[in-house]
C-alpha cells in the first residue's frame, strides 16, 4: 500500500493546499519499508490532488480536508483519513497500528467497512 502524506520538513502539513512536498509511504504488512518524496508542481489544493493521482497513491493522510477536497479524493478512489498530525512517519505508523480511525465516508482499505474500523489493521 501507498500513503501519501503532505508535508512541510517532516511534519503532516496543516492545510492540504499549503504543502510543498508529499511524502510517500510503501508498507509491507504494517511496517514502513521505504519513502520518497514528490514535489507538488504548482500550488493549492488542485495541485496537491495532481501529485497524489500521479504518485499512484492509495490512502492520503492529513490533518484536515475541506467537503470539496473529500469529494474529489473519492471521485478519484483515493482513501483518507483526517486528523494526522506531527511528525509523517510516525503519522504512517499510527495508521498501519489502526489507532486512526477511518472517515466514515470512505471504505476502510483493509476492511471494506464504511463505519469506524475495530479490527487490528496489517493483523
Amino acid at each position: 500500500m501507498r500513503i501519501a502524506v503532505p508535508v512541510t520538513g517532516d511534519e503532516v502539513c496543516a492545510e492540504l493546499g499549503g504543502c510543498e512536498t508529499i511524502r510517500l509511504f510503501e508498507d509491507d504488512h504494517g511496517r514502513i519499508v521505504r519513502h520518497s518524496d514528490r514535489a507538488v508542481e504548482g500550488g493549492g489544493a488542485d495541485a496537491v490532488l495532481r501529485t497524489l493521482e500521479r504518485c499512484g497513491a492509495d490512502v492520503l493522510l492529513c490533518a484536515s480536508l475541506t467537503q470539496e477536497q473529500r469529494r474529489a479524493l473519492a471521485e478519484n478512489g483515493l482513501l483518507f483519513s483526517e486528523g494526522a498530525f506531527g511528525s509523517a512517519a510516525a503519522a504512517v505508523r499510527v495508521y498501519l497500528g489502526a489507532a486512526i480511525a477511518c472517515d466514515p465516508n470512505n471504505n476502510c482499505n483493509y476492511c471494506g467497512h464504511k463505519t469506524e474500523c475495530d479490527t487490528a489493521h496489517g493483523a
